[in-house]
């Protein structure tokens, strides 16, 4: 099982490699930002300034410290069991050090946004859909570009998008247990 994983991770990244255009890493490199450190704790941080100014929203609050805390912790600390060496040579697009698996893009991305999602299908049910929609296609594009850059191999990016997705799930429970013993 383990050797076709990585035999289909080998595939996908060099049909990634055919597929490159400078155009192209152009995009996705402005794409991949938005999964990176600096915009998930930009963005953390103004979501939770955002939740702070109300009682009202602290349980919403608490749930996204939790998400994004363990995705972070979990993140890391899978990092550096599996110690799994991002791809080289000609693959990557950009330069970038640590280790691949799972991806902290896909992991905070889908932690991050996706509980944003959550608040605002909270407050604005009747936009659910779109809102629900918009967020898989920017999670989905956030892990995307790390494939088409070179700097994960697909089974990085499941694995964040399960790691990120767990502690999602738990702080949405914590969330909901919290606003309704309130």
């Amino acid at each position: 099982m383990m050797t076709s994983i990585l035999a289909f991770d080998l595939w996908f990244e060099n049909l990634m490699l055919s597929a490159r255009t400078p155009f192209g890493v152009y995009i996705f490199n402005v794409i991949t930002f938005f999964g990176g450190t600096i915009a998930i704790i930009g963005i953390a941080v103004l979501a939770g300034v955002w939740l702070a100014r109300s009682r009202r929203y602290w349980p919403y609050l608490a749930g996204l410290a939790t998400t994004l805390a363990g995705a972070a912790v979990s993140g890391y600390a899978l990092k550096a069991l599996s110690a799994r060496a991002r791809p080289d040579g000609l693959i990557p697009a950009i330069t970038e050090t640590g280790f691949s698996f799972p991806s902290m893009h896909a992991t905070a991305s889908i932690a991050l946004y996706g509980f944003i999602a959550f608040i605002f299908c909270r407050l604005y049910p009747e936009h659910k859909r779109v809102i629900a929609a918009l967020t898989t296609i920017g999670i989905i594009a956030i892990g995307f570009s790390r494939l088409y850059l070179g700097m994960h191999y697909p089974s990085d990016i499941l694995a964040g998008y399960v790691v990120g997705g767990l502690w999602l799930l738990i702080g949405i429970a914590i969330t909901r247990r919290l606003h309704y013993a309130s």
